[in-house]
């Protein structure tokens, strides 16, 4: 199957099965049978009562001087030169110098991922776009990602779902934030698929995204939503058809593309809630997968599941930007769907009923 074919596919629920849930759910309602649109504007969004993230211990100014310099000096001459010029681009932004120095100190910044970061400022990007702010923005992302990528006020949390999976690779994702921005705004993945700048993409939309979110979620939505038609960057739709969002089918598809391997949409009922929280005590540091919920606050939305440690559940929410903390029960309470990779579906056993869909990168 071609990757065009796999992106345009469209993934029905199987019927459903007359069996009763072992845990208590909200009053049944109408669901789309394959999306996750918003039913209330974001604006009246509200999260549930979280729990306080832990505080992280941090050196004290003399220590983290001394790991910056450190790092520094381990440099190749030439690197260390981009990082130079990359601090001067980066300096005059709030916490920028900071967050640079953290990413190197972190080993983050290996040579590829310097070059990418020097080629915004120093090869020309597309008419609309300014290197120095992208820069800036994604030297953010990557020291930050769950404070520093938002969703804005469009439906695209899939999408940021998924750029905030892939922020987790410092030189993938300057790489994609190069070649999306410049003259052509095209990137190629590793499955060999390319995906295409939309139109739209490199103006101010007002949805109150910055211009690394815009462009990275806007192309997401484009290419995985492309079998109901052209996205529409300004108006967030897709042709005529009035429904936003992604549906869960065209999000495990774009997500095994973009991460070269294959997804497995997992239906979370009473036959998988056994086998789902197996393997979230099973997750390793870094590992996390999205996740579709129903009647989340009063809307379906997509969150992405970073762990749990002691019944408490970690999650990124894109309509916020932040990193939550939730009892995992209260979480999987409102869990509709979890988008898996197969490697991690392969730990457990999940009768064939509670498979949705299965999709390869080509």
């Amino acid at each position: 199957m071609s990757h065009e074919a796999v992106i345009s596919s469209i993934f029905q629920k199987p019927l459903a099965q007359p069996a009763k849930s072992l845990f208590q759910r909200p009053e049944a309602r109408p669901i789309p049978l394959d999306g996750f649109q918003a039913s209330e504007p974001l604006s009246t969004f509200k999260p549930p009562i979280l729990t306080a993230m832990p505080k992280v211990e941090t050196l004290t100014q003399t220590g983290a001087q001394a790991a910056r310099a450190a790092a520094l000096a381990a440099l190749p001459a030439p690197l260390a030169a981009a990082y130079q010029a990359i601090l001067t681009v980066v300096s005059d932004s709030p916490h920028g110098s900071t967050q640079l120095a953290q990413l190197l100190e972190q080993g983050k910044l290996t040579g590829s991922t310097l070059e990418n970061l020097q080629n915004l400022t120093q090869q020309p990007r597309a008419a609309g776009l300014d290197g120095t702010t992208l820069t800036r923005e994604t030297v953010a992302i990557l020291s930050a990602a769950d404070q520093a990528i938002w969703q804005g006020d469009r439906f695209t949390c899939g999408a940021a779902n998924l750029e905030r999976q892939l922020a987790e690779s410092p030189e993938f994702f300057t790489s994609l934030i190069s070649n999306l921005s410049g003259p052509e705004g095209k990137a190629q993945l590793l499955s060999g698929f390319t995906l295409q700048r939309p139109a739209g993409a490199l103006s101010d939309d007002g949805s109150g995204r910055n211009s690394a979110d815009r462009l990275v979620q806007s192309t997401i939505m484009a290419t995985a939503g492309a079998a109901r038609g052209d996205y529409d960057v300004f108006r967030d739709r897709f042709g005529e058809d009035k429904d936003p969002g992604l549906r869960i089918g065209e999000i495990a598809a774009m997500t095994a593309v973009v991460q070269n391997q294959p997804q497995v949409v997992i239906k979370y009922d009473s036959k998988s809630a056994q086998p789902a929280q197996s393997l979230i005590t099973q997750l390793k540091p870094g590992e996390n997968f999205q996740t579709a919920m129903t009647n989340w606050e009063g809307k379906e939305h997509m969150l992405l599941f970073q762990g749990a440690n002691e019944g408490v559940a970690s999650y990124f929410d894109p309509a916020d930007h932040a990193q939550h903390m939730i009892p995992l029960q209260k979480f999987l309470w409102k869990t509709e769907y979890l988008v898996l990779p197969k490697s991690l579906v392969e730990r457990v056993s999940f009768a064939p009923e509670s498979v949705h869909s299965e999709v390869a990168p080509g």
